[in-house]
């Protein structure tokens, strides 16, 4: 059977086109303007494209011309030649596959040397003949992935030499070869062909307009890439690396830290760049703490010391690439072909503290506290004005000056101007590597845990003790009564709750307009009401510059989202104009935010220098220090595992595409095969979670006493007989449909549904439950559906069945439909942009093909009014485009 109704089409650039209002009493909704904004290129009289059609422009010096391909054509990473056959025992130097995989089990479980000894005893008494297995003990197990350490490149010890009031001080200091980092990537025939090597611009043509817009992702489709790879030599091809660095307590009291810095590569696709295989993050080092010391905390020299200790350990790790940053240098890569790269610092990913150890300014309490341009310490919370960006060069030429002064009371004086240290910067030694320009907006810290979690909440919880008790104890309850959804994080309880967790502030924050807006009003706190309302703009300003693609018009967007959540967070100062206790809104987190948009176009999407990647990587450090050391001189010991990790990935990626080899060697000897059957639905759904077949009469004994399954099969039988007439689809025996009490139907509690996202067009999928206990609980999920007759609307899921109709397996469900209320609307939808529905009563749910699912829902009861729901449109990016294209309409 085909769709519950015709599909209609809607374009994501449409729906994003950019909003031009700068009075904040405007809708908030970004209005369809055509024509583009200024720098969307203008169209071609001499030539029509399809709509949708992709353009990809490579920079003038890599040879290769502009394609336009159609939309379903575009390939990103699309390679030429299929790659060689992978070595046929890519195990070594592991004695038999089985070796590698117990000894990679035993390592990703954290075993220690008495439970894997033990182990093996075991397997060695069931198993008898063993030949496929040659481990005896740990010893056996170690020694192999040692033997194996020349896989990849290993770690080697330093010792940092700074002298601090004369006296020289000694820090280890631990690296993995960057260059040979690099190289194994290069190597890699699998990885290299993941990379591309040249700065491009992209563009989708959009039909309305008839106009090419462009739009950004990876580091490679950004403004800064195409500047660089132009001061290359046309032989040379830039490689981009994206470096963090952050001290991570490893023990729960904090006695016991690391300082792992981390490389990606941005030449790769972000799945591969964020992931945790070849391709991914890896510690490139581990620099020293130089611990605080008494009578010295704080004192310029003592934290200068600390800065030329870091910036020396640093110059250490990219000792082996700076040659290579300013001449380039070839290599025959695993592709087979011979490249001049670059490698150049493109991005430093990083919390403000780090930024200000990387950009060697003097911090939150200097003139100028920000690492990327020159605002005063007064002005971090004024918005409006630009000011002049800080750069390499200029930095470089200020220490010259300084150093140049004949006391330090002068080179103090000049520097001080400037907010910088009197040290060399080490990334300003590298070619194409401006520090100032690479240091980006860090969304984790400076919004989720830093603007929300440590200003926002901290005054939203004063305002709702302000209240009353009670209300402490609603929000509390309210956050516990919010329906679960995969990816939002449910919490009990968070008034009296402390987080660290910058991931936790986001959902909370994403959480919090659904659950306080009938606990803080106008009425039991003006001053709350107005900072939810502001809150309600940071997290659609949050939306944007969280996004994985951008267009011209969602920066456009963004940018006045931005302008609007700051105009509300004025309305919410000026309340407290005449308090002595007015909170101070002139911290950096404040101010960041401002850089979000700019390196967006700069680097690409928020993604590519978001510290949440490498953040998860602290987790393994933090578990091989409880379970795998002796919790002295721990830093080797964590980077041998760490090591042994990079090496387990590795053989694991030629496994897989070993298999991968054999397996289609394999499908095409098998001639005689036959083909796979299609998934339900085509691949747009399929079902899981099955329950044994039964006839009708069967299934309704669960429900008997619920009127929504009154008249079941009679119902039934109406609806597949009505859709069948209306796509014109053969009924059997040319007579209507007709169910009985006796007919079989089979039950399913799990739906997957595949779906084009509004804000990357990329497929997504969302899992969606009809369950009476999932975990112990009911769970009956909402969804979005089509309309043959107007625009999509939304349903609870109350049952999902198949049912055969003739030769053809229908799959159906019975929903709970929500229609837009009639009635006035509070004021409070317009200010936290609800969009609000009503549920129907029981007796009115319907029939649907699951065909016609665009994706899963999550609605929110509105503890105030009985039956109302609200859509929650934060949980993710499409979400927000489709529920903002509803409210257009």
């Amino acid at each position: 059977m085909g769709h519950a109704g015709p599909e209609h089409s809607s374009s994501c650039l449409h729906s994003n086109a950019p909003a031009t209002s700068s009075d904040p009493n405007v809708s908030d909704t970004p209005q369809s303007v055509r024509p583009g904004p200024a720098g969307v290129e203008q169209p071609d009289a001499t030539l029509s494209y399809e709509a949708d059609s992709i353009k990809v422009e490579y920079h003038p010096s890599s040879g290769r011309p502009t394609q336009v391909f159609r939309f379903e054509e575009f390939n990103r990473h699309r390679i030429a030649e299929p790659p060689p056959p992978p070595p046929a025992k890519p195990w070594n130097p592991f004695n038999t596959r089985t070796d590698f995989e117990f000894a990679e089990l035993t390592l990703d479980a954290g075993l220690s040397d008495q439970h894997l000894d033990a182990l093996i005893k075991m397997i060695r008494r069931i198993v008898q003949n063993a030949n496929d297995f040659t481990f005896n003990s740990h010893v056996d197990v170690r020694k192999t992935w040692d033997a194996a350490a020349n896989k990849v490149t290993p770690f080697t010890k330093h010792v940092i030499t700074a002298t601090y009031k004369k006296e020289p001080r000694q820090y280890d200091l631990y690296t993995r070869d960057l260059w040979d980092y690099c190289k194994d990537l290069l190597r890699d025939p699998y990885v290299v062909r993941q990379m591309e090597w040249d700065a491009q611009r992209l563009y989708r043509f959009d039909g309305a307009s008839a106009r090419w817009v462009r739009f950004i992702d990876e580091p490679l489709t950004a403004n800064s890439s195409w500047t660089t790879q132009s001061k290359l030599p046309t032989t040379h091809k830039p490689l981009l690396l994206i470096l963090y660095a952050d001290k991570t307590k490893l023990s729960s009291f904090g006695t016991a830290k690391g300082y792992p810095v981390i490389v990606r590569c941005g030449n790769l696709p972000v799945h591969i760049r964020n992931g945790e295989g070849p391709g991914g993050g890896r510690i490139v080092g581990w620099l020293p703490i130089v611990e605080e010391e008494a009578g010295e905390k704080h004192k310029t020299g003592f934290v200068n010391f600390k800065r030329i200790v870091w910036h020396e350990s640093f110059r250490k790790i990219l000792e082996p690439i700076r040659a290579h940053s300013h001449t380039g240098v070839w290599y025959i890569c695993g592709d087979e072909v011979h490249r001049c790269v670059c490698p150049h610092v493109a991005i430093l990913s990083s919390d403000y503290e780090e930024q200000c150890v990387m950009s060697l300014i003097r911090g939150g309490n200097g003139l100028f506290p920000c690492p990327m341009c020159l605002v005063p310490k007064l002005s971090l919370g004024d918005y409006q004005p630009d000011y002049p960006e800080r750069t390499g060069s200029e930095a470089q030429a200020i220490l010259e000056l300084a150093m140049a002064q004949r006391t330090v009371k002068d080179r103090e004086e000049v520097l001080q101007q400037w907010s910088l240290r009197p040290i060399q910067n080490a990334f300003l030694e590298l070619g194409h590597s401006d520090p100032y320009k690479a240091l980006s907006f860090d969304r984790l810290h400076a919004s989720h845990s830093g603007l929300f979690g440590h200003h926002y909440w901290v005054q939203f919880k004063k305002h709702v003790v302000e209240v009353s008790n009670d209300a402490v104890k609603l929000i509390d309850a309210q956050f516990n009564a919010m329906p679960r959804w995969s990816g939002l994080i449910h919490f009990n309880e968070v008034m009296g709750t402390s987080f660290t967790d910058g991931s936790k502030y986001e959902d909370i924050s994403k959480n919090l307009p659904f659950v306080a807006h009938n606990v803080v009003t106008e009425v039991t706190s003006l001053a709350g009401y107005q900072l939810l309302v502001t809150i309600r703009r940071y997290l659609e300003e949050d939306m944007y510059v969280g996004l994985p693609l951008q267009t011209e018009w969602t920066l456009a967007n963004g940018r006045e989202l931005q302008r609007r959540h700051n105009a509300q967070l004025q309305k919410y100062r000026e309340l407290f104009e005449d308090d002595e206790d007015e909170k101070n809104w002139n911290f950096p987190k404040m101010h960041t935010r401002k850089h979000a948009f700019d390196d967006i176009e700069q680097k690409g999407v928020s993604r590519n220098f978001n510290t949440k990647p490498n953040e998860k990587m602290h987790g393994p450090i933090k578990k091989a220090y409880r379970t795998r050391t002796n919790r002295r001189d721990v830093a080797m010991q964590l980077l041998n595992i760490d090591h042994h990790f990079y090496i387990a990935g590795h053989i694991r990626t030629q496994l897989d595409e070993l298999d991968a080899y054999l397996k289609a060697r394999a499908e095409e000897d098998a001639e005689d095969s036959e083909p796979l059957s299609d998934s339900l639905g085509g691949g747009h759904i399929s079902l899981g979670a099955r329950q044994n077949k039964c006839t009708i009469a069967q299934f309704l004994e669960a429900h008997r006493d619920d009127v929504a399954f009154r008249n079941f099969e009679q119902r039934l039988s109406k609806f597949l007989t009505k859709e069948y007439k209306a796509h014109n689809i053969p009924l059997p025996q040319n007579k209507p449909i007709k169910f009985l009490l006796s007919s079989m139907i089979t039950e399913y509690r799990l739906l997957r549904v595949n779906y084009e996202s509004m804000a990357d067009w990329r497929q997504d999928t969302d899992l969606i439950r009809c369950s009476p206990s999932f975990f112990g609980m009911p769970r009956y999920d909402c969804i979005i559906l089509r309309s043959a007759v107007g625009p999509d609307f939304f349903g609870r899921l109350l049952c999902m069945f198949t049912c055969t109709v003739g030769d053809k397996v229908e799959p159906i469900a019975l929903i709970l439909p929500y229609n837009k209320p009639t009635r006035a609307l509070p004021v409070k939808d317009h200010d936290l942009r609800f969009y609000r529905l009503h549920e129907q009563t029981r007796q009115r749910a319907e029939f649907v093909s699951l065909h016609a699912v665009r994706r899963g829902a999550l609605l929110v009861q509105d503890f105030e009014t009985k039956d109302d729901y609200l859509v929650h449109d934060l949980i993710d990016s499409d979400m927000f485009f489709r529920v903002q294209a509803l409210r257009e309409l």
